[in-house]
């Protein structure tokens, strides 16, 4: 198809395309005979066609992909395929989860067709770049929104190949809907059953196993892995023969490139993961650094009436107990009897500036949300505002409460479980509550938690606790703002601060300063704080 493609030329249009395709003009190699008999064309036309067809003639006999970004701005990528298919690797990633400030790459597939490797984070992850520098287009499935957007943020110097194919638009152009696994159906392709059933949630969880050492998870994720690269070239060459049908009809006669999908190629091998050298864990280097020693922390996951139970966890050292409390009343009285040093509570615990709490209304059109949730909204952390219809009357439990708490003398702040998780490294409840646990563990949490059966909210509250220990030991970084009061998250290595300082500054909380980032960058290579296995 690239060979009748003129609509990369400067000044050329679909329309005036498909009209040099029916006066005859259907390739490259045909123009000079066309040029020697009379036609309706303009004396511009026939320059552009003069000067460029030539040079794209040239480009492509030495495979210089670049030449022809063009037809990426237009959504035409799709037409170099045949011409550079020995130039094209398929990329997969995976991550700790959907925020590319919190979380990082664990692993990328690249197939190039005949081989699989794999690069995987804490072995060679940092040889990628130099890889992709061998190849001319880069196919992925939404690629442009999350894996190479990723990729991107992990090596700040990363050069991509110079044509990017995204299937994900490409199939939808075809009429196609959905992710890569329903559009895998569309076309036909069936997965391993061994892998089938697998998604991005399970992908966490595999990667969570294989840091607690299971060499089993990762030879898990590693093939199903391997299947989406491998469909991605049986996707990419179905939708290029569809395609092209589509785009020239009857003009010409064309070549499938579709012939089947190939034996799935052999596995790399899989080294056991060798366990942090650091005999500290993630908890004891906390409390060392605290402003108290073994200070008690209450974490309460709350939630929104009386007529479900909260989670509740006081942690002292590395020990937690938890309790499910279903009164305003038994929760008062449980967290002051405690003594903690500080209390933190999942729930919002302030409304948006501009709102009336005596009147429960906006005021001149106020949001329903507060900067620090449409930050962790645009950082790809799932929250709800926090004046929703369904979250009102969680917001003025948790103001209640924390009212209530701080006349006592007790110190609270705000936590976030799921966003601390995705900052750790550690499965959210929704991905395996099972994992949840066992990543507090690395982390040096212990307790009757671990065996005994407790709630999902529970072990939130767990959460809510290790933020408070962050927050005494002056290992954390407030979201927010004075009008608003501050959502605390845990301060680490792996936190793409360069872009958290960006959307901080969009959003119009206050910016990060020294302390909160230690002078920390996001460094691939960087490991999370240590936890000891």
């Amino acid at each position: 198809m690239l060979e009748q493609t003129f609509i990369h030329i400067p000044g050329i249009g679909r329309r005036t395309e498909y009209e040099l395709w029916r006066a005859g003009v259907t390739s490259w190699d045909y123009f000079a005979d066309f040029f020697t008999q009379p036609a309706a064309i303009s004396r511009a036309l026939r320059r552009r066609l003069e000067t460029h067809i030539p040079q794209s003639i040239e480009a492509r006999q030495r495979k210089d992909a670049g030449f022809f970004r063009r037809l990426s701005v237009l959504g035409e990528a799709w037409r170099l395929f045949p011409a550079f298919a020995d130039q094209c690797v398929y990329l997969d990633i995976e991550t700790t989860g959907l925020s590319p400030v919190f979380d990082t790459v664990t692993m990328v597939g690249l197939f190039d067709g005949c081989r699989y490797d794999v690069f995987i984070d804490g072995e060679n992850l940092q040889n990628l770049p130099e890889r992709l520098k061998q190849y001319s287009v880069v196919v992925t499935f939404n690629g442009a929104g999350f894996d190479l957007r990723f990729l991107k943020l992990a090596f700040k110097s990363l050069e991509l190949p110079p044509i990017h194919i995204d299937l994900r638009w490409l199939t939808r152009r075809l009429g196609y809907r959905g992710g890569l696994k329903a559009i895998e159906k569309e076309f036909g392709i069936c997965r391993d059953k061994s892998v089938e059933d697998l998604d991005g949630h399970e992908a966490t969880v595999l990667w969570s196993r294989h840091l607690r050492g299971d060499r089993t998870a990762l030879k898990e994720l590693i093939a199903y892995n391997s299947e989406d690269v491998v469909h991605l070239k049986a996707i990419m060459e179905m939708a290029y023969d569809k395609l092209a049908k589509q785009v020239s009809g009857c003009l010409w006669d064309r070549k499938e490139m579709y012939v089947g999908i190939g034996a799935l190629p052999k596995m790399p091998g899989v080294r056991k993961r060798i366990a942090p050298s650091s005999s500290k864990t993630l908890v004891a280097q906390l409390l060392e650094r605290s402003k108290l020693p073994s200070p008690k922390i209450v974490g309460i996951d709350l939630t929104g009436s009386e007529r479900r139970a909260t989670g509740w966890a006081m942690l002292q050292g590395g020990r937690a107990e938890t309790k499910s409390i279903v009164t305003d009343e038994d929760l008062f009285e449980e967290t002051v009897a405690a003594k903690p040093a500080l209390v933190s509570i999942d729930s919002p615990l302030s409304v948006p500036e501009g709102w009336d709490r005596a009147q429960k209304q906006t005021i001149s059109g106020a949001p329903i949300y507060r900067k620090c949730e449409l930050a962790l909204k645009r950082m790809g952390i799932s929250v709800f505002w926090c004046l929703l219809p369904s979250m009102q009357a969680l917001t003025m439990r948790g103001m209640r409460l924390a009212e209530k708490l701080r006349q006592q003398g007790l110190q609270v702040i705000e936590s976030y479980p799921g966003a601390a998780q995705d900052i750790l490294g550690i499965p959210r409840k929704g991905a395996s509550l099972e994992e949840l646990k066992w990543g507090l563990h690395r982390a040096g949490v212990n307790g009757r938690y671990l065996k005994n059966r407790v709630t999902h909210d529970e072990v939130d509250a767990i959460t809510s606790a290790l933020v408070g220990l962050f927050y005494l030991a002056d290992d954390y970084i407030g979201l927010g703002t004075p009008a608003e009061d501050y959502l605390i998250v845990p301060r680490s290595p792996k936190i793409n601060y360069s872009r958290l300082a960006e959307i901080l500054s969009q959003t119009g909380l206050d910016q990060l300063n020294a302390i909160e980032t230690g002078g920390l960058e996001c460094k691939l290579g960087v490991q999370p704080p240590a936890f000891a296995h």
